[in-house]
């Protein structure tokens, strides 16, 4: 019967032993999630994660584009360059789901050494520090646009 079905079974138990079996018979990168998971967050904007993968094309074409903005910004044409530092900054922060995801891997596609150990507590502070950097924002854009009489 279409629209009847049981959710509840459909979905259970659907991380089976072998899906687990599967996943630690993965080949294991010589790289380190950790080292990966900090360089995405406080290096991400020039690509040092994706350096460290070996993905050294996007790295430079992150560096790049990051580097670009600010000289934009710098040199005068300021929405151009934020718009560019932006990008890298929206960039960043899906670089950051991946890896915490398991989706980004080392160049051999193989998983990164301490995925399963620390990819919880990463995925915590990750969400964490972007909360508080868009707490941040929000404070600082809203104060800046009061005036006193």
């Amino acid at each position: 019967m279409p629209g009847h079905y049981d959710l509840d079974e459909l979905y259970a138990n659907t991380y089976t032993e072998e899906d687990r079996q599967a996943f630690e018979n993965q080949p294991v990168s010589e790289k380190k999630f950790l080292i990966a998971w900090a360089l995405a967050l406080f290096g991400g904007p020039i690509g040092s994660q994706r350096y460290y993968l070996g993905y050294y094309p996007t790295a430079v074409v992150k560096t790049g584009l990051f580097c670009a903005g600010l000289l934009l910004a710098w040199a005068g044409l300021l929405t151009v360059g934020l718009a560019l530092i932006g990008v890298v900054g929206a960039w960043t922060i899906i670089d950051l789901f991946l890896l915490i995801s398991g989706s980004m891997r080392d160049k051999q596609d193989r998983r990164l050494e301490g995925f399963t150990r620390y990819a919880g507590v990463c995925a915590a502070i990750t969400v964490f520090t972007l909360a508080a950097l868009l707490l941040v924002a929000l404070v600082v854009s809203t104060s800046t646009g009061v005036r006193g009489a």
